[in-house]
C-alpha cells in the first residue's frame, strides 16, 4: 500500500484534473492543450510540496522524469503556437 503523503498528493492532482475538466466543460472551451499545461502545473506544484528533500524516495525518479517530459511537451505545444502565428 502507498504511504499516506503519496495517496493524498494523488487525490490532491485528481481532484485538481476534475476541477480543471469541469470548468472546461462549463465554459465550452475543451482544449487538450490547455488541460494539459494546466495538470503540468498542478503536478509540478503537488511534487514540490510532498517530496522531502532529505529523503530519495524511489517515486522522486520517476517525478522527474515525468516533470521532464511534461516540460518538454510543453516547450513543443509553446513552438508550434509560435510557428502556427507566424505562418499567417
Amino acid at each position: 500500500m502507498a504511504p499516506a503523503k503519496t495517496q493524498t498528493a494523488a487525490l490532491i492532482l485528481t481532484a485538481w484534473m476534475g476541477t480543471v475538466a469541469a470548468i472546461m466543460i462549463l465554459a465550452r472551451t475543451i482544449n487538450i492543450e490547455i488541460f494539459f499545461v494546466l495538470w503540468l502545473i498542478g503536478f509540478l506544484i503537488i511534487t514540490e510540496f510532498f517530496v522531502v528533500t532529505t529523503l530519495r524516495p524511489k517515486s522522486a525518479r520517476w517525478q522527474r522524469l515525468i516533470g521532464i517530459a511534461g516540460v518538454g511537451i510543453f516547450a513543443v505545444i509553446i513552438i508550434m503556437k509560435i510557428v502556427e502565428i507566424i505562418a499567417k
